[in-house]
């Protein structure tokens, strides 16, 4: 089953990274899915550091 993800973006930060992952042959919606699939495949995030960084504060 698929769920249906919605975010608000600001226009000029969509349109930025619609070019450059159409530079790189993706969509925004292909590039967010292969994210989320990494994060959930990988158990972890490209955000790990910062998440522990605030918590030890």
């Amino acid at each position: 089953m698929e769920k249906l993800i919605q975010i608000r973006v600001e226009e000029e930060v969509r349109n930025a990274a619609d070019n450059v992952f159409k530079e790189n042959g993706l969509t925004t919606q292909q590039a967010v899915k292969m994210f989320l699939t990494q994060v959930a495949h990988s158990g972890k995030s490209p955000f790990d550091d910062l998440f522990k960084a605030k918590d030890q504060r």
